[in-house]
């Protein structure tokens, strides 16, 4: 028993030593988790070389609403930080105590220790960043912000909103404080995208491209898709076929505006100016290469005869030029296809609204032309092309049977 008891012995005089050690070097105590006032003062009066009573109660001078005591605050905190000097929040408090009294100068003192006790650490980047900002010295809290824009990217958003609230210039933002390396100025565009910001996008991956960033496939397909999204259809087809070269992709017959007009790829990038297909209940879409008038495939969609279908489920934007006559066609096979509403090719305008359909076929057809031809308004910037069977109020309305498409173009009419 006597052996046991020996080792047990020296195991807690082990911890109370290590605590007493601990309980100096940062502040620690066993003290319940919100002390008193006067909690704090009788910890104080116990241990006094204990920096944490100190630190606790400079905040209860902070915290006291109706009677708020920088002096005291200053005064606590200069203790804590005479035991502990090695704490980082004490030196963040003590510059937000000399912030709130205009003491600009001994603010950017205190956080300039902040940073040398701990300087890889997100809170005092953080922290000073921001207080600096509110005192004018932008230059001062550059490097604060880039560091975190670089070192803590899971923080980048909170940053950016900051940073845009404070200057409302996207661009200032991204020569003053956005890192210049690839990944950083991605995730700052992917902002630009999701706060529509426009111009700023276009230019941010102009410069992407003037610091030779690698733009992957993804990341263009996402800037097509943005550019598409603000009704920039012809830079966003630019880019397309800029894209497709680089990958050696074909791009079509020569003044067909069409990517994959005869559904030879299921994607030819994925997104942009790819072909878009959804799900709806009531029809199936796919390829069949036992229905084709050329090429190895064509499109297929079925009607299962149980949905009044508002089919529109197959599309293709299209970058158009403004005051220009057009010819879209498409071929087109159906087999049993019930209702008086049949499929058709519609075109409608983004930009300046505009529409034009083809007929609708229903019953039976061998392949057949669906054709729409069309003058484009003053100022269209592009359209979106799908294939349509509109939604009947009519007693026979449940559409079903069967129609295959292949060969659609879309071509400029020329004199």
């Amino acid at each position: 028993m006597k052996r046991l008891l020996l080792p047990i012995l020296i195991l807690i005089l082990a911890i109370v030593a290590g605590y007493s050690v601990l309980s100096v070097w940062r502040g620690v105590s066993l003290y319940r988790e919100n002390p008193s006032r006067d909690d704090l003062e009788r910890m104080i009066r116990l241990t006094p070389s204990n920096p944490d009573p100190y630190y606790r109660m400079a905040l209860f001078q902070e915290w006291d609403i109706r009677n708020i005591d920088h002096e005291q605050s200053l005064h606590f905190l200069r203790k804590a930080i005479q035991y502990n000097p090695l704490e980082q929040q004490y030196w963040i408090q003590l510059a937000r105590i000399f912030f709130r009294m205009e003491q600009k100068e001994a603010s950017e003192k205190a956080l300039e220790k902040a940073i040398l006790v701990f300087p890889t650490g997100y809170q005092g980047r953080w922290v000073s960043g921001n207080l600096l900002l509110q005192q004018g010295a932008v230059k001062k809290a550059t490097p604060h912000f880039t560091y975190i824009l670089t070192h803590y990217p899971n923080q980048a958003y909170l940053a950016y909103e900051v940073l845009r609230k404070a200057f409302n210039d996207p661009d200032f933002i991204f020569e003053e404080f956005i890192p210049k390396d690839p990944a950083s100025t991605s995730h700052y565009l992917a902002y630009l995208y999701e706060m529509g910001s426009k111009e700023s996008a276009k230019k941010v991956w102009q410069k992407k491209t003037l610091l030779s960033h690698k733009m992957g496939r993804e990341e263009t397909v996402r800037h097509i898709e943005f550019l598409i999204g603000v009704a920039d259809l012809r830079e966003a087809f630019d880019l397309w076929k800029t894209r497709l070269r680089q990958e050696g992709l074909p791009l079509g017959p020569e003044g067909d505006l069409m990517t994959n007009g005869g559904f030879e790829k299921d994607a030819i990038l994925g997104g942009g100016f790819d072909w878009r297909v959804s799900r709806v209940p009531g029809a199936e879409v796919s390829n069949d290469s036992a229905n084709r008038l050329e090429g190895e495939r064509s499109l297929k969609i079925s009607f299962n005869g149980k949905e009044n279908v508002d089919f529109h489920h197959v599309s293709q934007h299209v970058a158009l030029k403004p005051d220009t006559d057009y010819r879209l066609k498409a071929k087109a096979k159906t087999t049993g296809l019930t209702t008086k509403s049949g499929l058709k090719i519609e075109i409608l305008g983004v930009g300046p609204s505009f529409y034009k359909a083809s007929e609708s076929l229903i019953g039976d057809n061998d392949w057949k032309d669906l054709e729409v031809v069309f003058r484009t308004p003053p100022q269209c910037k592009g359209g979106l092309v799908r294939f349509r069977r509109e939604r009947t109020d009519k007693f026979d309305r449940y559409i079903s049977g069967t129609a295959w498409i292949d060969q659609v173009s879309l071509k400029e009419l020329r004199d």
